[in-house]
């Protein structure tokens, strides 16, 4: 079913969006096995579906919040998608115990760090939730640039618009543990550092303050 969904997506986004109006780029630069945590920014509603379906490995799974899987019919779409509840703003114990063994079994995981969609086409402040993982797991972090995906699906829109859209994987990175002098770098930095790699993908004016940060 997995397989299918992604397929339906990808062919839905590539008719729609005929003409050159949607890109993706750095496909080389994705492992092609091995634990990853893939990282995008979110600006718009139809990330969530875009990312794994054009992802080129089918081993993903996706962190969701756990609001979508209240109704049957969404927890079972959600579901089938690969897709697992975590309740945000939270230590989520079951959603971060199932996040470290798919990574153990070498599968990829896709979180997105700053916790929910940005009102503004600008990189907000990540959630610690991503640099403790990567952290405490030590798999590598895909950045993952979205451009175009907000006026694509505007908040409150019933069908998308043909706009360009663009989707762009940047070089894996390994977020640290500890600094050269031995001192420990907190979640928080940890999900800084993070931003900062998807800010490097990204137009100057989406960057906020990530773009003086270095990755």
């Amino acid at each position: 079913m997995y397989a299918f969904l992604r397929g339906v997506m990808r062919f839905i986004t590539r008719t729609y969006l005929i003409g050159g109006l949607f890109t993706v780029e750095g496909t080389e630069n994705v492992p092609m096995s091995g634990a990853l945590i893939v990282c995008p920014n979110h600006f718009g509603t139809i990330d969530p579906p875009m990312v794994p379906a054009f992802l080129p490995r089918s081993d993903s799974w996706s962190m969701a919040k756990s609001e979508f899987f209240l109704k049957g019919w969404m927890r079972w779409i959600f579901t089938a998608y690969q897709s697992f509840p975590v309740v945000r703003h939270t230590a989520d114990r079951q959603a971060l115990r199932r996040s470290f063994d798919l990574l153990k079994a070498g599968q990829v995981l896709v979180i997105y760090p700053e916790g929910h969609r940005q009102e503004k086409e600008v990189l907000g402040e990540p959630e610690p939730g991503a640099g403790f993982i990567a952290q405490k797991s030590g798999a590598q972090v895909l950045p993952v640039a979205l451009t175009g995906t907000a006026e694509c699906l505007p908040r409150g829109a019933h069908w998308p618009r043909r706009v360009r859209v663009s989707l762009k994987y940047g070089k894996p990175i390994q977020v640290e543990t500890r600094r050269p002098d031995g001192t420990r770098v907190s979640h928080e930095e940890a999900s800084d550092q993070i931003m900062a790699a998807i800010a490097e993908l990204l137009p100057a004016e989406m960057r906020g303050r990530f773009g003086k940060v270095p990755a």
